[in-house]
């Protein structure tokens, strides 16, 4: 039995594919209705990777509902620059398949269409029991699909997509990549890869991100990569004009300047780390901004507690 559900997301598809490798943004939208929790006590990973992970689940926490087996896998897009779909073919000790998909489309104004995609078949009396376990599935992914809404409210709310905060947060990542300068060439590249995935949207720390790259590339003799560098330079302003950007893109020549991408676990981890860093300015500033102007100090204040 098909179960497809659709809703749309107040945020960009970009941050809803940082979201959805997060386990714990998994288990907090599942919740209260289904409690997950992996056997023999493993502890949970960070972030879902390709494979397999053995759960235990607990209707409203309280319910045994036996195994189920969580087997990840990522999918290409079925339409070209489109997001790549997360899979999970799983089966358990109640269901004999439960194939979800999740998919993402992007909307007008930054938006996202979230879908979810479910095939179900139990495994025991499965006339009776796929018909009900489809009648759950509508009720489970209905419930995981207004615990998104939620999340993307309190994400609009937030000071997530404030220019200056943005901007911070991109220096902060150029500059831990000028403090790593003795470390290896694929540790120095995952704090620029970091850096134009967080500036893309942007088109002066999208070029900055860009011509860093390029210095690099040409420190490192790297030709090939100087070269995709100096192309995508050239792509830039064209992007921007367009409005045709590849979201999620790192920015490397290695990979196609038009795919959109779903940012790897340690690029989410990068920026995130970044916006918790640039979320205000250090505090010496808004003392001195405090002093200098009692107006703009209130307004900093007030901005402080919003955040």
């Amino acid at each position: 039995m098909r179960v497809r559900l659709s809703t749309p997301l107040n945020a960009p598809p970009e941050w809803v594919a940082a979201q959805l490798q997060s386990t714990a943004v998994f288990r907090h939208i599942a919740a209260p209705l289904v409690l997950f929790r992996p056997t023999c006590g493993t502890p949970w990973p960070a972030h879902w990777s390709p494979g397999d992970l053995q759960l235990q689940m607990r209707l409203l926490g309280l319910l045994p509902m036996g195994s189920q087996t969580v087997r990840i896998s990522i999918e290409p897009s079925a339409q070209a620059g489109g997001w790549p779909t997360l899979r999970d073919n799983g089966e358990g000790a109640l269901m004999r398949r439960w194939d979800h998909r999740i998919t993402l489309q992007p909307l007008p104004d930054g938006h996202t269409l979230y879908t979810d995609d479910i095939d179900v078949v139990a495994r025991h009396l499965p006339w009776l029991m796929t018909p009900l376990s489809g009648a759950f599935a509508q009720v489970f992914y209905r419930h995981r699909q207004r615990r998104w809404c939620q999340l993307a409210a309190r994400r609009a709310a937030a000071p997530m997509a404030d220019p200056l905060r943005q901007q911070r947060a991109f220096d902060h990542l150029l500059a831990a990549f000028d403090r790593d300068a003795g470390a290896p060439p694929a540790t120095r590249w995952r704090w620029l890869e970091a850096a134009h995935v967080l500036g893309q949207s942007t088109l002066s720390l999208h070029w900055r991100s860009h011509r860093v790259m390029l210095r690099y590339a040409l420190q490192l003799r790297d030709l090939r990569e100087a070269g995709g560098q100096v192309q995508r330079l050239a792509l830039v302003p064209l992007g921007h004009l367009l409005a045709r950007l590849p979201i999620g893109n790192t920015g490397r020549a290695r990979v196609s300047a038009l795919a959109p991408m779903a940012p790897q676990p340690h690029i989410t981890r990068l920026i995130n780390e970044a916006l918790a860093a640039a979320s205000l300015p250090p505090l010496n500033i808004w003392q001195k901004m405090a002093v200098a102007h009692d107006l703009h100090a209130q307004a900093a204040i007030n901005s402080r507690a919003i955040g």
